[in-house]
Formats: C-alpha cells, structure tokens, sequence
C-alpha cells in the first residue's frame, strides 16, 4: 500500500520525498521518530516540575516554620512544671520534765530567814516590806526551810500575827502551777488569802509570791 504526502519529511537518516511512494515500513519509522521526540519532550517538561516544585518546598518549609516559631506569628509552646510546695512546720513544745523551760529556774531571790519557819514564835513582821503586788520568785534555802508550809500552822508563828501557808499539792518535776496561799486568823485557817505560783525545778522549788492582803501576815516555811 502507498501513501503519497504533499510534503517532504526529513528522518535522521534519509529524506522522506513527498513525491514518492512510502511502505508502511517507512511510515512507521517516521512515527517512531515523531513518538521518541514527544516522549523526551514530556519527560523534560516532568523533570522541570519536579524541580521547581522541589525547590519552592526547599524555600517554603523553612519560612513557615520561621513565621511560626519566630515574628509576628509566632506561636509559643509552653511546658508547665507543677512544683509542690513543701511546706515544714516546727512546733514549740515545752517539755515538762526540762527545767530550763522556766526562766524562774535561774533567775530568782534567795531568803534564808530561820524567823520564817512554822514552829518559830508569833511576832509582828508583815511581808508588805518584803513582796509588791508584782509577782516575785524566791527559792527558800538554808536553816529558813526550803518551801512554804503545806499545811496550816498555828495563828500567831512564824514571825507574825497572820500565818500563811501553801493551800494545795505542790507541781511534779518540771511543772509550774498555780496554787492559792492562805492567811490563818484565830480559828479560821483560811481568812484572807491570795494567788501565788511554784515551779518545781527538779531539785528545789520557787515560789512566785506578791504582797500579803493584809497585815500583819506573812509567809511560813518548812
């Protein structure tokens, strides 16, 4: 079969001549060549897109991720750390056995007064002369006696008319109470009376003492 064209083809290796007749042969050649063109020609236009699509990404992932952690458009991932707080507390306890918890321990007047004693004779002494009406802590010592009498003398000893005496039990070691001091006055052991403080010190006992209500009366000892 012969196919005559109006026109003459060039293929790289002869002229095609428009004025002759072509095989099939021929013809499919000349396809093959027009084919092979086209193809390069498509896979060039690929390879370019490929490119500049590769190379836009290359340009635009580092500048979203600059706007994004940086600029105006920054956005701020913040970590939160959960701290607790411990807090410690320290309590104050004061031990009832320690006697330096009572500054009256180490900080009082000392009176070694033999006169003061509950078997000494009547008298008039008055410890208006001795105690205020701001408590004073002694520690009784020597031939005097070394605490006050616990229980109710006679009227008319120690010294005085109004014999005072301790009303009540003497604190433990370690402890401070407070107790009441009693006035005797003819058969009434308790006829005046005032508020007065001990502090057992462990070895000894002070005594927190004010002035008597009345006189003649004053504090007895044993």
């Amino acid at each position: 079969m012969a196919v005559r064209y109006p026109n003459a083809f060039q293929t790289p290796s002869r002229n095609v001549n428009a004025n002759r007749n072509h095989t099939l042969s021929e013809l499919s050649t000349y396809g093959a060549v027009k084919t092979t063109s086209a193809t390069k020609i498509i896979v060039a236009v690929v390879f370019t897109v490929v490119v500049v699509t590769l190379l836009a990404a290359a340009i635009t992932v580092p500048l979203v991720l600059a706007l994004t952690n940086t600029g105006p458009f920054a956005t701020t991932k913040s970590s939160g750390t959960t701290t607790t707080a411990v807090t410690t507390t320290t309590v104050a306890t004061t031990a009832a056995t320690t006697t330096s918890s009572f500054s009256e321990c180490s900080s009082y007047a000392n009176i070694s007064d033999a006169t003061r004693l509950a078997t000494a004779s009547s008298g008039t002494a008055c410890d208006s002369s001795t105690f205020s009406s701001s408590t004073t802590w002694v520690r009784f010592t020597g031939s005097g006696g070394t605490q006050l009498a616990t229980s109710a003398p006679s009227a008319n000893q120690c010294g005085t008319q109004a014999s005072g005496w301790y009303s009540g039990s003497l604190p433990s070691s370690g402890s401070s109470i407070n107790g009441t001091a009693c006035y005797v006055w003819g058969s009434n052991n308790c006829n005046w009376s005032n508020t007065v403080r001990v502090t057992n010190c462990g070895s000894f006992y002070v005594f927190g003492l004010v002035i008597p209500p009345v006189c003649n009366a004053r504090y007895c000892t044993v």
